[in-house]
C-alpha cells in the first residue's frame, strides 16, 4: 500500500484525538487525486441492490478462498488489518449472495455513497461493517489486487492459541470478556480485538451467528453479540478455512 496515499486517506478522517468533525473533512484535490491513483480512494458512488449483488457474485468466484484464508492468517505479524478483514467479508458475502431473506439495508445500496470511509476503517481497525454487502465487495476488490504472503508457523501458532483460549472459555462469558482475554497472544488494541472477533464470528467461528444491523461504533458487534463460553467455536468451520494449515 502506497504510504503517502495512505496518509492523505487517515488525514482525511482522523487526529490524534479521534474521528474529525463531519463538517470538517476535506481532502485538497491534488492530494485525492493521487490517493485515487493509487487505489486507495475513490469518487463517490451510486449503486443499487441488483448492481451489488451482481458485483459480489463476480468478485467471490474471482478470489480464491486460500488467498483470503492467507491473508487472515498473515494479519497475525504483519498487522495488516485490511488484510484480515476480509475473510468476515467473504463469509458475508456467501451469505447475502445464498439467502433472500435480508433487509435491503444490509446490502450497503444509496446515492454518493463514501467509500473512502469504508476503506479508512478497514486499513485502521480491519473493518466496521462487514454485515454490509458493498463493504463486502470493496473489501475484496481490493485485498483482489494484493500479492499476499505466505503465513508463517508463527501466524498460524497464533491463531491456534487463541483458538485454544476461546476453547477454554467458561460457561455464561460474555464476548467482551473473551476480547480483552486474547490481549496478550497478539500484538493488538481493544478496538482491533474487538473486530477480530466480529471477523472470526462473520465466519462462523463463533455461534450462535446472530445478525445485527447496527451502527458502526467500536463498542457494538454485528455478529457476536449472543455468543457465550459455553459454545466455544466451531471446529468444522475453522477445518473448512484453515484445514490445510493444520488448525483446529
Amino acid at each position: 500500500m502506497n504510504k503517502k496515499a495512505k496518509e492523505i486517506l487517515f488525514d482525511t478522517y482522523w487526529t490524534n484525538e479521534g474521528w474529525k468533525n463531519e463538517n470538517s473533512l476535506n481532502t485538497p484535490k491534488a492530494d485525492f487525486e493521487y490517493a485515487k491513483k493509487k487505489g486507495v480512494m475513490f469518487e463517490p458512488l451510486t449503486i443499487s441492490k441488483t448492481e451489488i449483488l451482481n458485483r459480489l457474485k463476480e468478485i467471490v468466484d474471482l478470489v480464491p478462498i486460500k488467498k483470503v484464508t492467507d491473508a487472515f492468517l498473515s494479519s497475525m505479524t504483519n498487522e495488516r488489518l485490511d488484510w484480515r478483514s476480509a475473510l468476515g467479508s467473504y463469509a458475508n458475502a456467501k451469505r447475502l449472495l445464498s439467502e433472500n431473506n435480508f433487509d435491503d439495508a444490509y446490502y450497503g445500496r444509496g446515492v454518493n455513497i463514501d467509500l473512502n470511509i469504508m476503506n479508512f476503517e478497514r486499513i485502521k481497525w480491519g473493518g466496521l461493517r462487514h454485515n454490509n454487502g458493498l463493504y463486502n465487495w470493496l473489501d475484496l476488490t481490493l485485498l483482489n489486487s494484493e500479492i499476499i504472503t505466505t503465513p508463517t508457523t508463527v501466524d498460524i501458532q497464533i491463531f491456534q492459541s487463541i483458538l485454544d483460549e476461546i476453547e477454554n472459555s467458561k460457561p455464561g462469558e460474555k464476548i467482551d470478556s473473551l476480547r480483552d482475554r486474547i490481549k496478550g497472544l497478539f500484538n493488538s488494541t481493544v478496538e482491533e480485538r474487538h473486530m477480530f472477533t466480529d471477523i472470526i464470528g462473520s465466519a462462523e467461528i463463533l455461534i450462535p451467528f446472530v445478525y445485527d444491523l447496527k451502527s458502526p461504533e467500536m463498542h457494538l458487534w454485528s455478529f457476536v453479540s449472543n455468543w457465550r463460553g459455553e459454545y466455544k467455536y466451531n471446529k468444522d468451520i475453522v477445518r473448512k478455512y484453515f484445514g490445510l494449515y493444520g488448525i483446529g
